[in-house]
């Protein structure tokens, strides 16, 4: 019974050790060797160097290549509105119909044309005027 009771208060000794070894922050990671850095003594550094070794320390940087992520989606949505914008269209104030029921309501691309897959329709219908032509009329 004794020998029982010892191995359980080790055995909560170990877990608590343990628990508490995982519980610190890994701010005592391994840092590599190399940083990429050049020491003054073995070059002369150029402006070039410098760049360079920026660019190397943002590339290895997974907060940049975080923030890099989304400055490109941030650009892909501002051309995309853009595009709408260039085109009459803003999700502010989108073109609906006021009656769904005759026409149709938003515009969409929608096709059965086998000829056709990618046929745009608008919002209502389309109306095309015809002029006749002038029977009482004379050009000089």
């Amino acid at each position: 019974m004794m020998r029982l009771g010892i191995a359980t208060a080790v055995l909560i000794l170990l877990v608590l050790a343990a628990d508490s070894a995982l519980a610190q922050e890994k701010s005592m990671a391994k840092k590599s060797e190399y940083e990429g850095t050049i020491s003054p003594g073995e070059l002369t550094p150029t402006p070039e160097m410098w760049f360079y070794q920026q660019y190397q320390r943002e590339y290895q940087d997974p907060k940049m290549a975080v923030r890099k992520k989304a400055e490109a989606r941030a650009l892909q949505r501002q051309q995309r509105v853009a595009c709408l914008k260039w085109f009459g269209f803003s999700n502010v104030r989108p073109q609906v119909s006021s009656d769904p029921f005759n026409g149709d309501w938003s515009p969409c691309w929608k096709s059965n044309n086998l000829f056709y897959p990618d046929r745009w329709q608008g919002v209502g219908q389309s109306w095309v005027v015809i002029r006749p032509a002038a029977s009482g009329t004379w050009v000089y």
